[in-house]
């Protein structure tokens, strides 16, 4: 039986930035489901749809920006989504985003990361799991200013505030848990090395 490959992500965005339509559809049909999740569950239902629209839109004007050689696709992309779901958000105002933030910490450690071919997502799925692993290996306090940075797009000072804690000790916490990340992936790293 022949396996059919699929394109690389990387690969469909180089052929978007070439004005690809089908390679286009395929991006959307591998991400707009998680857009939609994401959207939907910071900013309600109501809003996902324009979400969506609205990064995908991005995806189309700005695939000519992604340079794989900088890393991958899935975490180019996230940040186009994730732009554009804290800017809307910031217009809700800072008390709903602390909130939505903390609720999506769950959804998002959950979230697959949809791979092309078998090797990546048996890569990503290693991966994913060993960042999820060492995100919920932090201290509560280390994982919640990183979710409020990364998922709230609060600054270190209106994290300070929200969480009625002194900046130097928000900013030593951020930096301690970005430390802890960063080892724990490259340790994932070599191991991977190692086993290849």
């Amino acid at each position: 039986m022949l396996q059919t490959i699929e394109p690389s992500d990387e690969a469909l965005a180089g052929r978007v930035a070439g004005g690809d339509v089908g390679a286009f559809a395929a991006l959307y049909d591998r991400y707009a489901a998680r857009v939609y999740a994401w959207a939907a569950h910071l900013l309600g239902v109501a809003e996902a749809d324009d979400v969506v629209q609205e990064v995908f839109l991005r995806l189309w004007d700005r695939a000519h920006q992604f340079d794989p050689a900088r890393g991958r696709f899935v975490a180019w992309f996230g940040a186009v989504a994730r732009h554009e779901i804290i800017a809307r958000a910031r217009r809700r105002g800072r008390e709903q985003r602390i909130v939505a933030a903390e609720e999506i910490e769950e959804l998002l450690a959950h979230t697959a990361d949809p791979a092309p071919s078998v090797e990546s997502r048996a890569w990503s799925a290693q991966r994913d799991a060993a960042l999820a692993a060492a995100v919920r290996d932090l201290p509560v306090e280390q994982r919640r200013v990183i979710v409020l940075a990364y998922f709230g797009g609060l600054s270190q000072s209106e994290i300070a505030a929200a969480i009625a804690t002194p900046l130097g000790t928000v900013k030593k916490r951020t930096r301690l848990a970005l430390q802890k990340l960063r080892n724990a992936i490259a340790e994932h790293g070599s191991t991977r090395a190692s086993a290849g």
